[in-house]
């Protein structure tokens, strides 16, 4: 670092940067190589065994993992952090409570950085593009991940899923606590996931890809998706004893399953309702306030974009989901059937 970036050296949270990143795993015995996640029974209590034949994050061009290249993942001036911020700042319920942030690259001006799918022209998501001719290695990595189920004696199953030159700029987690009296004893937070690519690609073959027929491409794929806000944490937690998920009668999850869920809006902070020209009065600002917050504020929204749909080699067009706003969300992971 140069003596002026050593000058703005604060002190504060971690900073993590990977130069010349890449990693790979998979399930291969032949060459003593074992990816194999255990442990898991369907609802006939039948031995489920997922392989993992292929993990990597790489550079671009790594061509779904067979020819992986390097990448630089954050940089000294923009990398990855991991902190405690002060819940004031945070909002809601994190008020007065020391949060927990692990945080992608932030944005970056249009002028400093590359858009973030090409062609763009929104905010710049990575510092710096790939340049061979300054051995310069790019901050865009290829990502994917290949996996066959095997559940009990059935026919295996398959899925792959390959994103090419993505970033995640601009994404956080923020976790924090309850207070002793706090009825629900649960950890919170807030997440938000910024994915964009101009290739992603959903697959069901057998290793190797030879028999794809299948595919789903989503080309110039963009996804903002916010999870939380000042108003709303995303409560988290497994389901304990007695406690259980129930679908048609017949339950689909019970004690050690994961739990996400969306706190639900069901008034406004005031019991007094919005007078009829919708802007407030000295008897119901609070509730105003709320709502105008609540439904006009761009951070609560979510917003998925993909350039192109391609189904099997059929030609979908262009598919837009904006402005998305979750006023309830329960998540419960199931077992594998």
């Amino acid at each position: 670092m140069s003596e002026q970036e050593m000058a703005q050296v604060q002190g504060q949270g971690v900073g993590i940067v990977m130069e010349d990143f890449r990693f790979a795993h998979g399930h291969d015995p032949d060459n003593n190589q074992t990816f194999r996640l255990s442990g898991i029974t369907n609802s006939a209590g039948d031995d489920v065994d997922v392989l993992v034949n292929q993990l990597y994050i790489g550079g671009s061009a790594s061509q779904k993992g067979e020819n992986l290249q390097t990448v630089n993942l954050g940089r000294l001036t923009n990398p990855f952090q991991v902190d405690l911020i002060d819940g004031d700042a945070v909002g809601g319920d994190a008020a007065g409570k020391a949060v927990f942030e692990y945080a992608a690259p932030t944005k970056v001006s249009q002028a400093n950085g590359v858009e973030c799918l090409p062609g763009g022209a929104d905010t710049g998501c990575v510092s710096r593009g790939a340049d061979s001719g300054n051995d310069i290695r790019g901050e865009r990595m290829d990502v994917g991940f290949e996996a066959t189920v095997q559940p009990g004696t059935a026919s295996p199953q398959s899925v792959n899923i390959h994103a090419k030159r993505a970033v995640v700029d601009g994404s956080y987690i923020q976790l924090w606590g309850a207070t002793p009296d706090d009825d629900r004893q649960q950890l919170r937070g807030r997440i938000q996931t910024n994915f964009y690519t101009p290739s992603l690609t959903v697959s069901a073959c057998e290793q190797g890809g030879t028999n794809c027929n299948s595919q789903i491409a989503f080309n110039d794929f963009m996804m903002e998706l916010a999870l939380g806000n000042a108003h709303q944490p995303l409560f988290m937690g497994v389901l304990g004893v007695g406690q259980q998920v129930t679908t048609d009668g017949e339950t689909v999850a019970g004690p050690g399953n994961f739990n996400f869920e969306l706190k639900t809006i069901t008034k406004a902070r005031s019991p007094d309702p919005i007078n009829d020209p919708g802007d407030g009065s000295s008897d119901d600002d609070e509730t105003h306030n709320f709502y105008s917050d609540y439904y006009n504020n761009s951070e609560y929204r979510s917003d998925i974009e993909v350039g192109n749909l391609k189904v099997g080699g059929q030609d979908m067009g262009e598919t837009r989901m904006k402005g998305m706003l979750f006023q309830k969300l329960n998540v419960t992971t199931r077992s594998l059937d």
